[in-house]
C-alpha cells in the first residue's frame, strides 16, 4: 500500500469516528429534549363547535412547543398555535403562561356561504329581499349569508311576486334561477267627447271608450280626435295597481286672440277672467268666447267671438263716454266748477261724465258749496244750493272767544252803527271830538285785556316791568310791529306794511293782528253790551261808580294835576290787568289803567255833513296816532269820557295798547 493510499485510509477512519461521536451526541440531545418535554406536561386544546372537531388540526406556529394531536407540549412559557377545520375559519391563538398545562377552549367561526340569484326573463326593476329585508334592485342578487336555510323573495312591479327557500352550506356558493310571470291587468279609457282614437305604445287599441286587457308594464297612452288637442300620458300596470281607468276631457284645438281697447285703463274680461289688453291669448277654437270691457265713466261693451283652429285674430273695442244729466240751481246765481274746471253758471243742466266727480258752486264773497256725486246715464241728479255770505259763514264757525299763542284772550264782536264823537254842548267836550255817523260791518276780535309786560317780552326779550301789568312807554310803531310778529307766528296775513323810511302802511284786507281802530274802540266803550250808547264807559252819569277802574283816585292827590275825590281804587299807578270787573262789553280796563294807542293816524279834519263812515281806519298817513281812553293819571270829566281822543307821536308811561283782528280780512 502506498503512502498516499495509507493517508487516504487514515483520513476516512478519522471522519467515521467524528460522525459516530456527533450522531451519539445528537441522540443524547434528542433523548434529553424528549425527556424534558415529557417532564414539562401537555396543554390540551378543546375545539368547538362539535361540527369542527372531526377535522380540526392543531399546529404550533411560534415557540418551543410540540403538538401531539390536540395536546401541546412546550418548554416555553408563551407560544402560538393555529387551529383549522373544514368549513371553518383558521384561528391563531396565543397560550399565556397561566394557561399552560390546563385545557384551553377555542371556538371556530363558520365560513359564510353565498347566494347568486337571477330572473328569467331579466328585469332591471326587480327588487330582491333576503329574509324580509331589501338587499338590492336589478336583474341579479349576489350576497354572502351564513350557512343554513334562507328566504329569497322577488318583487318586480310588472311581474307576480315570488318567494323561495334556499339551503346554503358553509363556504359554498348556491346558484338559483327564478322564473317570473307577467302581471295581467286592465286598461279603461273614456273621453269627453267620445270617439277619440287610443294607442298604447303606438299600437292602436280602439276608439274611446276603450276597455283592454294588458300585461304589466309602463306604457305611453295617446288619445287623438280631429279638431281637438292630442293627449299623451304615461301609465303603469303593476302587481299593486292592476286596473287603470282614465277619463279625459278633450280640449278643442287652440287659436290666438288679441284684444285692443280704447280708452285704456279699464278692466278687460275673457269669460269672467281678467286679461291684459294687447297680449296674445291662446283660446279654444270652435268655441264661443265672451269678451267684456268696462271703464268708469264709459258705457261698457260686450263682444262674442269664435275662432277656427290655428286662426289668429285681433279684436278692437272702443267705448263710448257715459254722460249723466246734472241739474244745478243756486241762490244767488253762481259759477259751476267740476273737478276744479269751470263748466258754466247756475241755474243750468250739465251733461257730466259718469264717474265720481266734485261739483263746486262758487261766488265771490260767498262760501262755496261742494258736492261729491257720480252722474249716471240712467237717472238725472239735481243739486240745489243756498249760498251763504263768507262773512256769515265765518261768523257761524268762529268761536266767541279764544286764547292766542301769546296767551292773550280775545272776544268776537259783531258791531253795529253808532255815532262817534261828542256834541259841542256836552260837558267836557273837546273841539277834536267830531261827531261822525259810523257803520261797522266787519266782525272783529278784540283782546279782553291790554297787552302785558310778560306778553310783550315774548317779542322783546329785554322788556322789563311787572309781568301782569300793562306794557307802557313804547312807541306806536313798536306796538304795530308786535302785531305783525304775532300774525306771522300764527300763520295770519300781516296787517301792517313797513316802509324803508319807518312809516307804517296797512292792508285792510288782511286778517292778521292789529291795533283796534278808533271807531271800534269807541263802539266797544259806548255801545257794546248796551241798549244805547253812553257818554262814559260805565254809563251817562258823571259820578264814577265804585270799582269802575284804575284812575286818578284819592291816592293820586299830589301825583297828578287832577284826581277824583271820594274814589279809591287801591292803586296809585298801574294795576295788574283784570283787577277790576269787566265792562258791559266783557272787556277789562276800558276805563283807566293805561290809555291805549289805536290804529288811526291822528287827524283834525271834520267830516262832511251827512257823511257815513263804513269800517273807518283813519287817514293812510300822518305824524301822530290817536290815543283813546283814560289812565291811572286821569281825574277829570273830559279824560274819563269815551269820546275823549288825543294825539301822540312818541311814548308815555301811561299809554299802552290792546290788540284786535278782523275775522274776515277781505272787504
Amino acid at each position: 500500500m502506498s503512502e498516499f493510499e495509507l493517508g487516504i485510509k487514515q483520513a476516512r477512519a478519522k471522519q467515521r469516528r467524528i460522525y459516530a461521536v456527533g450522531f451519539s451526541a445528537l441522540l443524547a440531545a434528542v433523548a434529553a429534549l424528549g425527556i424534558a418535554f415529557a417532564l414539562a406536561g401537555g396543554t390540551p386544546i378543546e375545539v368547538s363547535p362539535n361540527d369542527a372537531k372531526p377535522s380540526a388540526n392543531v399546529t404550533v406556529e411560534r415557540g418551543a412547543a410540540v403538538a401531539v394531536g390536540n395536546v401541546i407540549y412546550s418548554l416555553a412559557d408563551t407560544f402560538d398555535i393555529v387551529i383549522d377545520a373544514n368549513g371553518f375559519q383558521k384561528l391563531v391563538r396565543t397560550i399565556e403562561p397561566h394557561e399552560k398545562g390546563k385545557p384551553v377552549a377555542v371556538t371556530l367561526t363558520e365560513l359564510p356561504g353565498s347566494i347568486v340569484a337571477t330572473t328569467n326573463p331579466e328585469s332591471e326593476a326587480s327588487r330582491w329581499f333576503l329574509n324580509g329585508e331589501l338587499q338590492s334592485v336589478g336583474p341579479r342578487l349576489e350576497t354572502e349569508v351564513s350557512a343554513g336555510n334562507h328566504q329569497v323573495a322577488l318583487d318586480n312591479p310588472y311581474f307576480e311576486k315570488v318567494e323561495k327557500q334556499v339551503e346554503v352550506g358553509r363556504g359554498t356558493m348556491t346558484n338559483i334561477e327564478i322564473f317570473i310571470e307577467p302581471v295581467l291587468g286592465r286598461l279603461s279609457i273614456e273621453t269627453e267627447p267620445t270617439g277619440g282614437e287610443v294607442t298604447v305604445d303606438g299600437r292602436p287599441v280602439g276608439i274611446s271608450p276603450v276597455d283592454e286587457e294588458i300585461v304589466g308594464g309602463r306604457y305611453t297612452i295617446v288619445v287623438e280626435k280631429d279638431g281637438y288637442t292630442p293627449i299623451e300620458t304615461l301609465i303603469d300596470i303593476t302587481n299593486t295597481d292592476r286596473e287603470i281607468t282614465r277619463k279625459f276631457n278633450l280640449r278643442p284645438l287652440q287659436a290666438t286672440l288679441t284684444v285692443t281697447v280704447s280708452p285704456s285703463g279699464g278692466e278687460l274680461l275673457l269669460g269672467g277672467r281678467k286679461i291684459t289688453p294687447g297680449n296674445e291669448l291662446s283660446v279654444d277654437a270652435n268655441t264661443e268666447h265672451t269678451i267684456t270691457y268696462l271703464k268708469r265713466g264709459f258705457l261698457g261693451a260686450k263682444r262674442s267671438v269664435s275662432l277656427e283652429p290655428g286662426e289668429e285674430r285681433t279684436l278692437s273695442i272702443k267705448l263710448e263716454r257715459e254722460l249723466g244729466d246734472v241739474e244745478i240751481w243756486s241762490s244767488p246765481k253762481a259759477e259751476v266748477y267740476v273737478d276744479g274746471k269751470k263748466v258754466g253758471t247756475s241755474p243750468g243742466k250739465f251733461p257730466l261724465p259718469a264717474i265720481p266727480i266734485t261739483v263746486e258752486i262758487r261766488k265771490d264773497g260767498y262760501r262755496s258749496v261742494t258736492k261729491k256725486i257720480q252722474p249716471s246715464s240712467r237717472r238725472a241728479i239735481s243739486i240745489r244750493a243756498q249760498l251763504v255770505p263768507e262773512l256769515a259763514a265765518r261768523l257761524k264757525e268762529s268761536p266767541n272767544e279764544y286764547t292766542n299763542s301769546a296767551g292773550i284772550q280775545l272776544k268776537l264782536f259783531k258791531p253795529s252803527s253808532f255815532q262817534m264823537g261828542a256834541p259841542r254842548h256836552q260837558l267836557g267836550q273837546r273841539a277834536n271830538e267830531f261827531q261822525k255817523n259810523v257803520e261797522l260791518k266787519k266782525a272783529f276780535y278784540a283782546a279782553k285785556h291790554e297787552v302785558t309786560n310778560s306778553q310783550y317780552r315774548l317779542f322783546k326779550k329785554n322788556r322789563t316791568g311787572p309781568a301782569n301789568e300793562p306794557v307802557s312807554s313804547i312807541r306806536w310803531i313798536e306796538a304795530a310791529a308786535y302785531c305783525n310778529w304775532l300774525s306771522v307766528k300764527e300763520g295770519l296775513s300781516p296787517f301792517y306794511l313797513f316802509s324803508s323810511s319807518g312809516k307804517a302802511l296797512f292792508n285792510s284786507k288782511a286778517d292778521g293782528y292789529r291795533l283796534l281802530s278808533e271807531a271800534e274802540w269807541e263802539w266797544l266803550a259806548r255801545s257794546a253790551g248796551k241798549r244805547e250808547q253812553t257818554v262814559f264807559p260805565w254809563g251817562d252819569k258823571s259820578v264814577v261808580p265804585k270799582n269802575a277802574g284804575n284812575i286818578a283816585d284819592e291816592a293820586a292827590n299830589g301825583l297828578t294835576d287832577y284826581y277824583v275825590p271820594n274814589y279809591t281804587d287801591g292803586y296809585a299807578e298801574a294795576a295788574p290787568v283784570g283787577s277790576f270787573p269787566p265792562e258791559p262789553s266783557g272787556l277789562f280796563d276800558i276805563t283807566g289803567n293805561v290809555s291805549e294807542f289805536v290804529h288811526d293816524y291822528y287827524s283834525l279834519q271834520p267830516p262832511e255833513p251827512g257823511e257815513t263812515f263804513v269800517d273807518p281806519l283813519g287817514p293812510r298817513t300822518g305824524d301822530t296816532h290817536v290815543v283813546k281812553g283814560s289812565s291811572w293819571r286821569s281825574g277829570t270829566r273830559t279824560l274819563l269820557r269815551a269820546a275823549y281822543r288825543d294825539g301822540l307821536s312818541n311814548m308815555r308811561d301811561d299809554v299802552g295798547f290792546r290788540i284786535g283782528r278782523y275775522l274776515y280780512g277781505a272787504e
